[in-house]
């Protein structure tokens, strides 16, 4: 049987999560949304017309367990975003989910797509509000597998300052979360804010899971500038990217 626990963050959240698929991600898992009678729990069906899964309007994490797997794996990432309001009390909300599962240290993620229409059951009196429900409908789930593991990337200049026109030398380095005796390969691409210079036009490759390259900024930048640092990924390890600044002092 197929069960997939998915967490909602409410019809209210504002924020939504990019997400870029990898190489050789698998084919999704498509699911209907059939009812969802109250903020705890909504039933899914999917195409396999094999199982039933839940979501619950209160959590930030998504949870999920696939046929034949011994684990269920929790807290992944998931965020939401109000696309629109339509009529008077009926969300459009689109959420995304990252994460891994653990019984096979693969990238799993995903979309949402539903309506939320809210109802009031009547004023609960001496200043109290209405008792709400809400009710999902025209509800959607795309459940993304992928061979990849997730990775995380970490960047840091040094010298952190520098004159107008000065050069730093900023490192990139790439772990795998799944397993840290994994060494992570690939290409990392750098950039800089302002009109500084990267060498090698921001492209770097890993080796033993760092890379480095010169960041020079130009002569009419001052400041914090962001220096971000995305690994691009591969079949084998999964995108990821970080920043960090560096002061420019001086100038006019």
């Amino acid at each position: 049987m197929r069960l997939l626990r998915l967490a909602w963050m409410g019809p209210v959240a504002l924020f939504v999560l990019a997400l870029v698929p990898v190489a050789a991600a698998g084919a999704p898992v498509h699911g209907l949304v059939t009812n969802c009678t109250s903020t705890v729990t909504c039933k899914f069906v999917f195409n396999t017309s094999a199982g039933t899964g839940w979501a619950s309007t209160t959590s930030k994490g998504l949870s999920f367990q696939l046929p034949g797997e011994a684990k269920a794996s929790y807290n992944l990432s998931y965020s939401t975003y109000i696309g629109s309001l339509i009529g008077t009390y009926t969300y459009w909300t689109v959420g995304h989910f990252l994460g891994t599962d653990v019984n096979t240290g693969k990238v799993v993620y995903g979309v949402t797509d539903t309506n939320f229409t809210i109802t009031c059951h009547g004023h609960s009196g001496r200043g109290g509000g209405c008792t709400y429900t809400y009710t999902t409908d025209n509800g959607t789930i795309v459940f993304h597998f992928t061979t990849a593991e997730l990775t995380s990337t970490s960047v840091s200049c040094s010298p952190s300052s520098i004159p107008v026109a000065g050069t730093t030398t900023c490192t990139a380095k790439v772990s795998d979360l799944w397993n840290s005796s994994h060494i992570v390969a690939g290409k990392v691409h750098l950039s800089g804010g302002g009109l500084g210079t990267m060498s090698n036009h921001g492209i770097c490759t890993l080796v033993a899971g760092q890379c480095a390259l010169k960041w020079t900024a130009a002569d009419n930048t001052v400041g914090y500038v962001a220096i971000s640092a995305t690994y691009l990924g591969s079949s084998v390890f999964y995108t990821s990217g970080s920043s960090t600044t560096v002061t420019v002092t001086g100038g006019d």
